[in-house]
């Protein structure tokens, strides 16, 4: 397994090495755009999370990964569910309460909700076993340890993470053993819920706009960010226009975070995009792998691939977006877009898989 491990870390510095690269670039754009933004600045603070973020993934590792597991109905669920009702007492941004705000830096607490309500799924049903199986243990509760999260940050509202917080629950439930019959229902609730939301008016005109913007475009409509991020990629042709050439880049919105995939298009063509797609898929072939071959409890294996799943989930959605294919989310490129919370919470959750991966090592020494 020694090799999948160190694939698996060659698979995370290509995306991570990508991010800052892009990010820099894309920052170049954007102080074109505003000059009293700085391209530097961007990469500082992406730098400064990414030590951050490995000074914790350093103390996660070395705390067993059964530490972990026990604390976390106890320790990082009840800590999350208080600074996401935290959240909603800071002024808004944007319209929007997703930030506890600390100096000159802030702080997206659903970011770490992802990571979180994977360790608690994980561990609650790694603790059902297998005989006892129904739809109270496998649909009801699991449902009930996820709503907390969903409601709390629907109402902030961000609704690219609720949706991410909803599939996340049910990758958790196939996993857990949930019969087929009762994910359906739970897609059907879902579809029921987001309706509801729809005729109460709980949805925001904006988030409406982008749905309705989104479907126009298939009726021939131009959609403006689409089509800068259309453009972008085309451009790149096979090798790129090179590292900082682009200039599709500069008409792109947030091309730092939401569209970085259409800069890293427009500079490294599709050799960059290949790269790139490389990286997640054996990113999450050889955790797969390793969540079924290496832990020997149930909530370790239900957490690694579990883990596996999200990146590869709002990996998807946001190449999605890029290429026309979703309507506009919000939703970042794990490991490489801009975010300081994304990066800092990816690599906590990356360090527990190798939490989990040391404990049972250590048992069999």
């Amino acid at each position: 397994m020694k090799r999948s491990y160190l694939l698996l870390t060659l698979f995370t510095s290509v995306l991570l090495v990508l991010g800052f690269v892009f990010i820099y670039s894309a920052g170049i754009s954007m102080e074109a755009r505003l000059p009293y933004l700085s391209a530097r600045d961007f990469l500082t603070k992406q730098l400064i999370a990414f030590v951050i973020g490995l000074i914790a993934a350093v103390i996660t590792v070395h705390i067993k990964s059964s530490t972990h597991f026990k604390n976390v109905f106890y320790v990082y669920y009840p800590a999350i569910i208080f600074l996401l009702v935290t959240v909603l007492l800071f002024p808004s941004r944007g319209g929007s309460h997703r930030w506890i705000e600390l100096g000159g830096f802030s702080l997206q607490v659903s970011e770490f909700a992802k990571v979180v309500l994977i360790m608690a799924l994980a561990k609650y049903f790694g603790w059902i076993e297998e005989k006892n199986l129904n739809f109270l243990r496998t649909f009801i509760i699991p449902l009930l340890i996820a709503a907390p999260f969903i409601f709390l940050v629907f109402i902030e509202p961000d609704l690219s993470t609720t949706g991410l917080l909803i599939l996340i629950t049910l990758v958790m439930m196939f996993l857990g053993g949930i019969k087929i019959r009762h994910i359906l229902l739970a897609v059907a609730l879902t579809i029921v819920l987001i309706f509801a939301a729809y005729r109460l008016e709980l949805l925001k005109s904006y988030q409406i706009e982008r749905f309705i913007t989104f479907i126009s475009s298939f009726r021939g409509q131009e959609h403006e960010q689409i089509s800068y991020s259309l453009k972008a990629i085309s451009a790149g042709g096979l090798f790129g226009t090179g590292l900082g050439m682009g200039t599709v880049k500069y008409y792109l919105p947030v091309s730092y975070s939401d569209f970085i995939f259409a800069t890293i298009g427009e500079e490294l063509g599709l050799v960059g995009i290949f790269l790139l797609m490389i990286s997640y898929i054996g990113f999450v072939q050889k955790l797969v792998l390793i969540g079924l071959k290496v832990p020997k409890k149930k909530e370790g294996k239900l957490y690694i691939i579990g883990f596996a799943f999200y990146v590869m989930i709002q990996a998807t959605i946001n190449i999605a977006v890029n290429l026309g294919l979703f309507p506009p989310t919000g939703v970042t490129l794990p490991f490489v877009s801009y975010g300081g919370s994304s990066l800092i919470s990816l690599l906590i959750g990356f360090a527990f898989v190798f939490s989990i991966i040391l404990e049972k090592e250590e048992d069999h020494a």
